[in-house]
């Protein structure tokens, strides 16, 4: 079995889970049994697995221990919540019960489902939170009387104690992990740390399955797990961006690489996989292995490739970027050569698809919000957040851009690419020279160059054949990404792997 390891999935699905179901796919087609194992709790996993097609497919971590009954019905939880509420010497008021007048058991619900439930002291202090999954009460914290958290204990299917985690104070009155207890085959084991717990949930996976694969697509969550494991199983390490600080493939390695080269030589990390091939060539440079392949992270369906898009639906001057609003994607210089456009052509505008990154408090995005409304753009730039389905933006946009400082594959050029969307991008490591046909389906530009990025766009506004012939010819660029000249790359991974 091939097992590919990420964090969890989400209903707004982010680049590294899209890009494992599309490997799911990739095997699929080519014969080889993959599963996805998830490593963090997930109160949304049935509905992400529904809208991603992956049910039955994901192996959770929690769920391998807790095998929950799960109830689907959500008159199920309306059931639990009136048996919690009903306690001798309680009066029910709407969704909580009190005594003596005071507030003892609070119900929580999200979308008409039970998410948890809250247990008060005399005092009004929260003592305990019982959080429930689709009917099943699936674990409790315990608190103490700062509010902060002391104890997490997570149940099995019989309602009996499985997984424990212990907290102590911590700076800032922040909890810190200190113990992880599991009972599992009639004894108690002791962890110190989630890397170690890992580790042993891995070993069991693969026990008893000596063809096992696992291909870790979160660095951060698993790399380090890969490194305690007491099994041999082959490993392998995914880049979804690049491997060094800066994009650079002489510049230093990204701290959380630098492990690797030593678990290559150990036996603790088979070999690597990337996104481009280029890529591929870098990594096995620097890493010194010759076991460092190129698995693109997505593909395009023949129909796709093959659908008749009218250039006639295009709209002039609606260019788009979709990337998350992150510093690396540098969409503060895309957003100015937008602004020195209009000034010239006011119909220009620029819809940003993506979520926003939540580090240092949105930054980032706070950043570009005041660019746009300093220069008074917000009414031809805007913010449309993340949708899954892009197709009808695609198909009438003018121009799809990039900006970024270094992109791991850059799929959002290719999904626009095969919706005949022309690209304009940086030439940066990694993606973009393979999958844009320069001068033929886009342009690549130099890193950085906000003055050739403005003259490519106007190009673009005061010559419309030339917006033609990139249309024209997008989709054929993008034909080198179809199902199966992308399994062709899976195929000569199965082959150095037998």
């Amino acid at each position: 079995m091939n097992y590919f390891i990420t964090s969890r999935e989400d209903i707004k699905t982010s680049a590294i889970e899209l890009a494992q179901v599309k490997r799911l796919q990739i095997f699929d087609y080519l014969h080889q049994p993959a599963k996805i194992v998830t490593m963090y709790y997930n109160f949304a996993h049935l509905d992400a697995e529904n809208k991603l097609g992956t049910s039955g497919r994901v192996i959770n971590l929690f769920q391998f221990y807790q095998r929950l009954p799960y109830h689907m019905d959500p008159g199920f939880d309306q059931s639990l919540i009136k048996q919690i509420l009903n306690v001798p010497g309680y009066q029910v008021k709407g969704n909580q019960a009190e005594r003596n007048g005071k507030v003892r058991i609070k119900v929580n619900q999200d979308n008409n489902r039970l998410y948890y439930v809250d247990y008060l002291d005399q005092y009004g202090f929260t003592d305990r939170r019982d959080y429930y999954d689709c009917g099943c009460k699936t674990y409790t914290e315990f608190f103490e009387d700062r509010a902060r958290l002391v104890c997490r204990q997570y149940y099995d299917q019989s309602g009996a104690v499985k997984i424990t985690y212990h907290y102590r104070g911590g700076q800032g009155n922040i909890p810190v992990l200190t113990l992880i207890q599991l009972v599992d085959q009639n004894q108690e084991l002791q962890f110190d740390n989630q890397n170690e717990f890992r580790a042993y949930f891995l070993d069991q996976l693969v026990a008893n399955d000596p063809d096992a694969l696992l291909i870790n697509d979160r660095s951060d969550v698993t790399l380090a797990a890969f490194r305690l494991m007491h099994t041999s199983p082959r490993r392998y390490q995914v880049f979804h961006s690049a491997f060094t600080q800066d994009g650079q493939s002489n510049s230093e390695i990204s701290p959380i690489y630098q492990p690797i080269n030593e678990m290559l030589n150990q036996g603790q990390l088979t070999g690597l996989i990337s996104s481009t091939k280029r890529e591929a060539m870098d990594a096995s440079r620097r890493f010194n292995t010759n076991m460092s392949f190129a698995i693109p992270v997505t593909f395009l369906s023949q129909t796709q490739l093959e659908k008749s898009i009218p250039p006639t639906q295009r709209q002039v001057g609606h260019f788009i970027a979709v990337a998350r609003l992150t510093k690396v994607k540098q969409l503060d210089q895309l957003i100015n050569v937008i602004i020195r456009l209009h000034e010239d052509f006011p119909k220009v505008q620029l819809d940003i698809y993506g979520y926003s990154d939540g580090w240092n408090n949105y930054q980032t995005v706070n950043e570009l919000k005041k660019i746009i409304n300093n220069q008074g753009a917000d009414h031809y730039i805007h913010f449309c957040g993340y949708q899954h389905d892009l197709t009808r933006v695609y198909e009438t946009a003018q121009a799809e851009i990039l900006t970024s400082q270094y992109e791991g594959f850059a799929m959002a050029l290719l999904e626009a690419q095969g919706h005949g969307c022309p690209a304009i991008s940086y030439d940066i490591n990694y993606g973009p020279t393979e999958i844009i046909d320069n001068n033929i389906s886009g342009e690549l530009i130099p890193a950085n160059d906000c003055d050739a990025l403005y003259q490519s766009l106007r190009q673009l506004l005061v010559d419309p054949e030339l917006s033609h012939r990139y249309t024209q010819n997008a989709q054929h660029a993008a034909a080198k990404f179809s199902l199966n000249e992308v399994a062709k790359n899976g195929r000569i991974f199965s082959k150095k792997l037998n």
